[in-house]
């Protein structure tokens, strides 16, 4: 017998989820006027912070098997970007 288990994603962890696809389509040149807006939305937003951001950055790594070198470089970039 297969049990399904609802999963309650927290609504700060999909924010910060989204944040953090922007933030990875921004490096590669890929922002449109949405984006833009959303992410202005989700910058004032008190419930996405840095380490959510991070964390779904990981994530999203972890699930594309992308490297844990090219995650760092993806994470420099995006702090460099900032600056």
């Amino acid at each position: 017998m297969i049990s399904y288990v609802a999963v309650v994603r927290d609504p700060s962890w999909v924010k910060s989820r989204i944040a953090a696809r922007i933030l990875l389509r921004g490096i590669n040149g890929g922002l449109n006027q949405r984006d833009r807006r959303f992410a202005r939305r989700l910058a004032n937003d008190r419930g996405v912070t840095d380490r959510l951001i991070d964390q779904a950055i990981a994530s999203i790594c972890a699930q594309k098997r992308i490297p844990l070198e090219e995650y760092h470089v993806l994470v420099q970039r995006i702090l460099a970007a900032r600056n």
